[in-house]
């Protein structure tokens, strides 16, 4: 699949943004205290480009609709929230803890030509979608390529 061509700007976003995935992925991992018990955690997300925009889609399981925020600022789209723990009983005692709980924060750069003013998201089943419509101008143009042999017909 051909990458889509991005200005050098929107590369060294995305350069910033993966270094300080790893970074965070590795010291706090290294960091996080025994049994699962880490401060927080970070949902995974897909993002793609559509023909009307860009669909983002993170993978909240166990989270509360009311416990969601995405917001969009300058060109970059934020979603906060926090998991709870699941509830296992007053008296439970933890043979093993693996699911992460706690706040959570993912910040992603979007494309220019982005219309911030016009972002809608819905979450349903554990899956937040978030679609950004592209400005009209921003969209690409297609040109026609002529073939001179042909008498410049397309």
């Amino acid at each position: 699949m051909p990458r889509p061509s991005l200005s050098w700007d929107e590369d060294f976003q995305r350069l910033d943004e993966r270094i300080d995935d790893f970074v965070e992925r590795v010291l706090g991992f290294a960091a996080a205290p025994r049994y699962g018990l880490q401060p927080g955690w970070r949902p995974s997300l897909d993002m793609y480009r559509v023909s009307d925009g860009i669909t983002v889609i993170a993978e909240l399981p166990g989270v509360e609709e009311s416990e969601l925020k995405v917001t969009v600022e300058r060109g970059r789209l934020r979603i906060t929230g926090v998991r709870r723990p699941p509830a296992a009983g007053v008296a439970a005692e933890p043979l093993r803890l693996e699911i992460d709980s706690g706040p959570f924060e993912r910040v992603v750069t979007l494309p220019s030509g982005v219309d911030g003013d016009a972002v809608t998201a819905q979450f349903r089943q554990g899956l937040l979608t978030i679609r950004i419509p592209v400005r009209e101008a921003a969209r690409p143009l297609r040109v026609q390529v002529a073939n001179p042999s042909d008498g410049g017909q397309a």
